[in-house]
């Protein structure tokens, strides 16, 4: 391969970018690299070179003289390149003594006599730039010293790696963020419309028996936007938790009152399902510290799941009780249980057994668990088949 055609290869110096550390401040993580390599291998200069389409730029650089150690780039043909176009470590014991090495310009500028340099590779097969140590006298480079500078090569990729990943990942949560919040106005305006146009028609027909289809088609309209406003809602909740700021204000709320005003939130569904709905919680629980209208949408999504599964002439109780000094809440249902491979996967946003025909998105179960953590809480589910399930919740007394 020619040596001086390497650093301007397209996709190399795109992936180099794409790092984002060109042109970056000096950093500790890796700083404490540099130095234990020019420790380890006893060498006076270390340093992280990033080969970008015209110059070195190092990321770190221990040992180097000023200029160059506050500059921290070179321009020019520099050993790196020869590194970087190497299937492997790059060892030099003598740079006089090869006539394509004592042409590098720092062999003069720097005075260089001895290189060993490894190649940075990412997980795609480009090679950014190198590790690299020098010396100002020959020397013999050992096995080891080559095996340790591989290592903290390999460390310095892993670090590089987790970054990008990481940013990668919140560019797409921001992106989501952003589009959904986009799509959640632009969906919500004329959803609001048809849902008042819908109102405002069934008002205008008269209750007469020969218009009786009419007003039901635009009942069914009206729910339908319903629906669609809270499957936006449920999106914008998914995307916040994935982002980590799902917002939570709690405050002391009454145990039984919680669990009261669930009663009432999901009596008329059980009444419409025919399904008997019960409390069961004990006299004086303590207060608790919950955001009130939050913990009602897990009331809600929890309660409606129940009431689903456990069918015409099931049952559904709400409970509550004091366990480890914490306020731990429950649903249960008489409903025909929950698969045993199917339990892990519950809280999984928008996950769905295969099998199943039931309506919903796949979001309620997910964004219950993540305003309960927001809440400094945990919630799980136990389920046996034929026999119902149990989900429960805690949530922190107040004043604990």
């Amino acid at each position: 391969m020619d040596m001086l055609n390497q650093p301007t290869d397209p996709a190399r110096v795109d992936a180099v970018r794409r790092t984002g550390l060109l042109d970056s401040a000096a950093e500790e993580p890796f700083d404490r690299l540099t130095q234990l390599a020019a420790k380890l291998v006893r060498a006076p200069v270390s340093f992280i070179s990033l080969v970008d389409a015209s110059r070195d730029f190092y990321k770190s650089c221990y040992g180097f003289g000023e200029p160059l150690a506050s500059a921290r780039e070179m321009e020019g043909l520099t050993f790196c390149h020869y590194a970087i176009a190497s299937e492997g470590p790059l060892v030099i014991p003598d740079t006089r003594a090869d006539p394509v090495y004592r042409a590098v310009p720092t062999v003069e500028s720097l005075g260089i006599a001895a290189y060993l340099g490894i190649p940075l590779t990412t997980s795609e097969g480009h090679t950014i730039g190198s590790f690299c140590v020098v010396d100002f006298e020959p020397r013999e480079w050992r096995s080891e010293d080559v095996e340790l500078l591989s290592e903290l090569a390999a460390s310095t990729m892993r670090e590089i790696e987790l970054r990008n990943a990481t940013r990668i990942a919140r560019e797409a949560v921001r992106a989501r963020e952003q589009v959904l919040a986009i799509v959640a106005h632009d969906l919500r305006s004329p959803l609001n419309a048809v849902f008042m146009s819908a109102s405002f028609l069934l008002d205008l027909l008269p209750e007469d028996p020969a218009r009786q289809t009419e007003r039901e088609q635009l009942r069914i309209i009206r729910r339908s936007t319903q629906r669609m406003n809270r499957l936006i809602q449920d999106l914008l909740d998914v995307a916040r938790m994935e982002a980590g700021h799902l917002p939570v204000d709690p405050q002391v709320v009454e145990a039984p009152r919680l669990a009261e005003e669930a009663m009432q939130v999901l009596q008329p569904l059980a009444s419409a399902s025919s399904v008997q709905l019960t409390r069961e919680v004990p006299d004086g629980l303590p207060a608790v510290l919950a955001d009130q209208e939050r913990l009602l949408q897990v009331f809600t999504n929890l309660g409606s799941n129940a009431i689903r599964f456990a069918g015409e002439g099931g049952r559904v109780s709400i409970g509550a009780a004091v366990v480890d000094g914490e306020v731990r809440f429950r649903v249960s249902d008489t409903g025909p249980g929950i698969e045993p491979e199917h339990l892990s996967h519950l809280f999984t946003p928008f996950w769905r057994a295969q099998q199943s025909e039931r309506e919903g998105a796949g979001l309620g179960l997910a964004i219950a668990k993540g305003i309960v953590e927001a809440h400094a809480g945990r919630i799980w589910v136990e389920s046996q088949i034929g026999h119902g399930s149990t989900f429960s919740f805690t949530l922190p007394v107040a004043g604990s």
